[in-house]
């Protein structure tokens, strides 16, 4: 009744549509929709199918060289490339990111690494900016740094 958002069509955790095994190494740029879990080794760009509702989940030995796209994402291996998740992220105790990552709603567990940026997005997915006093903060900080 105060909520007027309507609740964003979700994948269910145990209806991958698609699965990339352990024993599976693939080279090149692959785009999805619904469920993927990756336990094996990716290297080019992940994508999901803009404006569905798709869940990826990276197992704790499955890696992605390249830069990956999902509305969900279940992260406990190893991502080196940008990551953008427009909706829930779960960074769990073995993920592993270098890159820079923008996501809407973030959890993240004791043990989790992230060699990069953090950039919250908006509920329209865009980039959210920092308010003007903590932009000067952050520049007075990099220059002190430097």
């Amino acid at each position: 009744m105060f909520n007027s958002k309507k609740a964003a069509p979700r994948v269910s955790v145990d209806k991958f549509s698609s699965l990339i095994s352990d024993n599976l190494a693939l080279n090149g740029d692959l785009e999805f929709e619904g469920g993927l879990k990756i336990s094996g080794k990716v290297r080019g760009n992940v994508r999901h199918k803009p404006g569905s509702a798709s869940l990826l989940a990276l197992s704790s030995g499955g890696s992605i060289e390249g830069n990956v796209s999902s509305h969900d994402a279940l992260i406990d291996g190893s991502i080196v490339g940008d990551l953008v998740v427009e909706h829930l992220l779960e960074l769990h105790s073995n993920a592993r990111v270098r890159g820079n990552i923008s996501y809407r709603q973030l959890s993240m567990e004791n043990g989790a690494l992230v060699e990069g940026k953090l950039t919250r997005l908006d509920d329209q997915g865009q980039l959210l900016e920092l308010p003007r006093p903590a932009q000067r903060a952050l520049a007075e900080d990099e220059a002190e740094q430097a």
